[in-house]
């Protein structure tokens, strides 16, 4: 056998051999592993996490967008960094996969949205129903009362309508 070959311990022993773990331990665990894991780069966690399109490397950078000249791919596009070469942990995202995800992440946003937009009209509706039912008893108070609320509840709307289209601003990267 080998300096580095390694063989299947038998299946009659029952407790492994720790010396020749030891031993092939130090052989692979030199000063250059350890010189190497000392080199090793940290990089902070970015917050979007790996879903829809990336807005920076993990080394900092802004992606840019690359062109695949495989076979397999011909002129697919897909997000790289800049600094891909220097052997590090860039970014890499095929750019139709980034897209699809970002689209998913909007129809999720917009369907909450319209949740609420729902639950605000329902609200509207017993609000409205309720004024109807004062105004019955109190008939000269009807049109103040229930022009202020309905303006109350429009701007209310408009609030939470435009506070959600500011939130999911469309991506420059989009298209």
């Amino acid at each position: 056998m080998g300096l580095h070959s390694y063989s299947q311990p038998s299946s009659s022993s029952h407790s492994p051999d720790i010396t020749s773990l030891l031993g092939e331990g130090q052989l692979y665990g030199g000063s250059e592993i350890s010189r190497w894991n000392e080199e090793a780069i940290q990089y902070e966690a970015q917050p979007e996490g790996d879903d829809g399109i990336p807005l920076t490397c993990y080394c900092g950078n802004e992606p840019v967008i690359g062109y695949s000249y495989t076979p397999k791919d011909p002129y697919r596009r897909y997000y790289t960094c800049d600094n891909a070469g220097d052997g590090y942990c860039h970014v890499w995202k095929w750019w139709d996969v980034a897209v699809l995800e970002e689209m998913r992440e909007y129809q999720r946003e917009l369907r909450e949205l319209k949740g609420e937009v729902h639950e605000s009209e329902q609200k509207l509706r017993i609000i409205e129903k309720t004024i109807s039912e004062f105004a019955k008893k109190k008939g000269g108070v009807k049109l103040m009362v229930f022009s202020s609320v309905l303006v109350g509840l429009v701007v209310i709307l408009l609030g939470i309508l435009g506070k959600g289209a500011m939130e999911s601003g469309v991506p420059r990267d989009f298209l």
